[in-house]
C-alpha cells in the first residue's frame, strides 16, 4: 500500500469514526451531564454570594454598645466588613457571568447534537470519502476543498463536547475540592455573622436591685475586655473569607473561560494540521 492509499485509509477511519459518535451521542450526554453539574454548582455560589451580601449589609449598619465603668462606647463592624461585602458583591456577577457562560455551552451542545447536524455532518463525510477514493487525481482543488470543508464540520461538531468533557476532567481532580471547601467555608461565615446580627443588640433592661446593678457591672467590664479579641476575630474571619472568594474567582474563571478556549484551540490546531496534511 503506497502513502497516498494508506491517507487515504487513515482519512476514512478517521470520518467514520466522527461520524459513528456523533450518531451515537455518548459523548454529547456525558458533556450535558458534566455541563448541567457545573451550572447547578455556579446558580448556588450565586444564590451563596448573593445572600452574604445582604447579610454583610445588614451587619455593617450593626452597633455593639457598651458601659464599661458608666463610659458609653459604641463600636461598629463596618470599616472591617466593606472590603468583604465589595468583593462579594463583585463576585456575585462574576458567578453569574460563568452561569450564563455555562448555559450558552449547554445551549450551544444541544444544538449541535440534534439530528439534523448529524444528517448534514453524514453528507459532508460521505463527499469526503467519494473525494478520497474516486479518482483522487482528477479534480484536485475540488478534493481539497471537500475534505477541508468536512475537518471544520468535524471541529464544529465536536468542538463544545470535547472542550467540556477536557474541562470537566480537570475539574474532576484539580478544581473541584477547591471550590467545595470555599463555598462551605463562606456558608460557614454566613452563619457567624447571621449569629452576631442576632446577638449584637440585646434588650435594654434597667438593674433594679444592688445586685442586679453589680452583676450588669462586671458583665459590662467583661464585655469590654472581650472587645478587642472580638474584633480580632472578625477582623481574621474577613481575611479567610477574601481568600475563598478569590480561590472561587480563580476557578470560575479556569472553569468558564481558560480551559475551554484553551481546548478550543487545540482542537483547531489539530484541524489546521489536517488541512495543511490534506494540502
Amino acid at each position: 500500500m503506497n502513502a497516498r492509499a494508506l491517507g487515504a485509509a487513515s482519512a476514512t477511519l478517521l470520518l467514520l469514526g466522527a461520524l459513528v459518535l456523533s450518531w451515537w451521542g455518548a459523548l454529547d450526554r456525558a458533556a450535558s451531564q458534566r455541563t448541567h453539574a457545573a451550572l447547578e454548582r455556579a446558580l448556588v455560589t450565586f444564590a451563596l454570594s448573593r445572600t452574604l451580601n445582604g447579610v454583610i449589609s445588614v451587619a455593617q449598619g450593626t452597633e455593639l454598645a457598651f458601659e464599661p465603668a458608666g463610659v458609653g462606647v459604641v463600636i461598629s463592624a463596618g470599616e472591617i466588613l466593606d472590603p468583604l461585602n465589595d468583593l462579594v458583591e463583585q463576585f456575585s456577577w462574576l458567578t453569574l457571568i460563568a452561569a450564563s457562560s455555562l448555559g450558552i455551552q449547554l445551549m450551544l451542545g444541544d444544538m449541535f447534537a440534534t439530528a439534523a447536524v448529524n444528517w448534514a455532518l453524514t453528507l459532508s463525510v460521505a463527499a469526503s470519502l467519494l473525494a478520497l477514493w474516486w479518482r483522487p487525481e482528477r479534480h484536485y482543488a475540488l478534493r481539497t476543498a471537500v475534505l477541508r470543508l468536512t475537518a471544520t464540520f468535524v471541529f464544529i461538531r465536536f468542538a463544545i463536547v470535547l472542550a467540556t468533557l477536557g474541562t470537566g476532567l480537570v475539574n474532576q481532580y484539580y478544581l473541584t475540592q477547591r471550590e467545595q471547601a470555599a463555598v462551605e467555608y463562606l456558608s460557614q461565615t454566613r452563619g457567624k455573622i447571621e449569629a452576631a446580627n442576632e446577638s449584637a443588640a440585646p434588650p435594654a433592661t434597667t438593674p433594679d436591685s444592688v445586685l442586679e446593678r453589680l452583676n450588669k457591672f462586671f458583665d459590662d467590664q467583661r464585655q469590654a475586655l472581650d472587645i478587642e479579641g472580638r474584633l480580632t476575630r472578625l477582623r481574621q474571619d474577613v481575611e479567610a473569607a477574601v481568600e475563598q472568594v478569590v480561590n472561587l474567582i480563580v476557578v470560575y474563571v479556569i472553569e468558564t473561560l481558560l480551559l475551554p478556549l484553551g481546548f478550543l484551540v487545540v482542537a483547531w490546531g489539530l484541524v489546521r494540521h489536517a488541512w495543511r496534511r490534506i494540502a
